[in-house]
């Protein structure tokens, strides 16, 4: 049952929102599913203790699943969209109740077959506090066994360079994780430095470490190497050494520049590394550090492309640039897949729980999709209806410092098995990206 409430507990913020609306398909509704902050009544014992509230009715013999629409944020007034088919929508606002057929709703992506049904309904019903249902319009509020409190969790994490793209996303997914966060960027922990980190996690009783600290600037880092190599590399194999001594879980996000760029096919974690510049050096020296302190129960993630809400990125600028000129030219003959950070973050916050190795595990993550980088402008111009025409160019015709790969399309069939990590498609993390920087139109 405590594994249950964990994976609850885990997976409760799985639901789009933006602007205000939350969208469901009827058929894609499932009890782990539901959305954040949704559902949930107080305890008794205050805000910090809530339970999950489902609604349970029967009706033609079949078992409905409700969820009632509320909300314990002020800033979650969201109302609810219902779509049934291509021209039907149904809304339903704060308070009401909206009852899903179990039957016809999916697991995992999958359609749940008869038998796959009767164990999912025997697990809701040992999950939640209901009495049978026998009669048909028969309906009963089923509320968790055991609360959770978000005050009770032993598991303190530190997250590096937190204000970053990939750290801000982790900041606002995190209200909905049952774990004591503490984020610092360069002004509040000098990661280079191995005695400030030590004094750090000895006194707030760290146990795991997301390093999302990075040197990224690939053309500055070219004149910059004793900089680069500081964060990249020699911040890297203290966390690892320190996270080793302590038993510390540490997860270190990575690059796609620690490739070459000249494969045909997308790159495996055990395909050689070669990097062609000073950011990939540096990073690829991170990683053998870890690599070969070899801290238990730890991850190196190598993703591509990164772009979000917060910081500087590609969205961002061909946001700005799109705006002001009538044509742009972008890069055609380099190809991967972007990386939404809000996914990435997503993804790591749900692997915490299952890295377990005697080894350091290096997994490979970006969205879905093959794509170049004009690829990706069209479409960031097309989603935010600008009226600026984009013209592919070569490489050549746009000379950088730094040498850029051509191909780093990153295989995730690893990831994805030994996490059980459902990977979104990259034109559905756009979507979301614009939209929640109130440029989707």
């Amino acid at each position: 049952m405590n594994k249950d409430l964990d994976r609850w507990n885990i997976l409760k913020k799985q639901v789009e929102c933006s602007k205000q609306l939350i969208k469901f398909r009827q058929r894609d509704i499932i009890f782990m599913k539901i959305g954040a902050n949704i559902g949930y009544e107080q305890d008794g014992k205050g805000d910090e203790f809530l339970r999950p509230v489902l609604v349970y009715k029967k009706f033609s013999n079949r078992t409905f699943l409700g969820i009632p629409l509320t909300s314990k944020k002020k800033i979650d007034k969201f109302h609810f969209e219902f779509e049934f088919s291509k021209d039907k929508k149904s809304y339903a606002i704060l308070s009401q109740i909206r009852l899903f057929d179990v039957k016809r709703a999916s697991y995992k992506n999958k359609t749940i077959n008869n038998s796959e049904y009767e164990k999912l309904e025997k697990r809701l019903k040992d999950f939640l506090s209901v009495t049978p249902l026998q009669k048909e319009g028969e309906r009963v509020i089923a509320i968790c066994k055991k609360s959770i409190s978000k005050n009770t969790s032993n598991v303190n994490i530190l997250i590096t360079g937190a204000n970053g793209q990939l750290g801000s996303e982790i900041k606002e997914l995190s209200q909905d994780y049952n774990y004591n966060f503490f984020f610092t960027s360069k002004d509040d922990l000098d990661i280079s430095s191995k005695n400030d980190l030590e004094n750090f996690i000895k006194l707030n009783k760290i146990n795991v470490v997301i390093n999302c600290a990075a040197y990224t600037a690939v053309d500055k880092a070219e004149e910059d190497m004793e900089n680069a190599d500081k964060i990249n590399h020699l911040a890297v194999k203290y966390l690892a050494e320190i996270s080793k001594d302590k038993n510390i879980k540490l997860i270190h996000i990575s690059t796609d520049y620690v490739f070459d760029g000249e494969n045909f096919k997308p790159y495996l974690e055990t395909d050689k590394t070669n990097p062609q510049g000073v950011y990939g050096k540096t990073k690829l020296d991170g990683e053998n550090a870890m690599i070969k302190i070899n801290p238990q129960n730890s991850i190196i993630i190598r993703t591509s492309w990164v772009y979000s809400c917060y910081g500087n990125n590609f969205v961002k600028t061909m946001l700005r640039l799109g705006k002001e000129k009538e044509s742009l030219g972008v890069i055609f003959d380099q190809i991967g897949s972007p990386t939404y950070a809000k996914d990435l973050a997503f993804a790591i916050l749900n692997m915490l729980p299952k890295s377990n190795s005697a080894h350091v595990q290096i997994v490979n993550y970006s969205n879905e999709g093959v794509l170049s980088w004009y690829d990706f402008a069209k479409e960031i111009i097309k989603m935010a209806k600008l009226d600026c025409k984009i013209n592919p160019i070569e490489t050549k015709e746009y000379p950088t410092k730094a040498k850029r790969p051509h191909f780093s399309l990153l295989n995730k069939a690893k990831i994805k098995s030994l996490f059980d990590i459902e990977v979104p498609y990259w034109k559905d993390g756009l979507d979301d990206c614009l939209k929640r920087l109130g440029e989707r139109k």
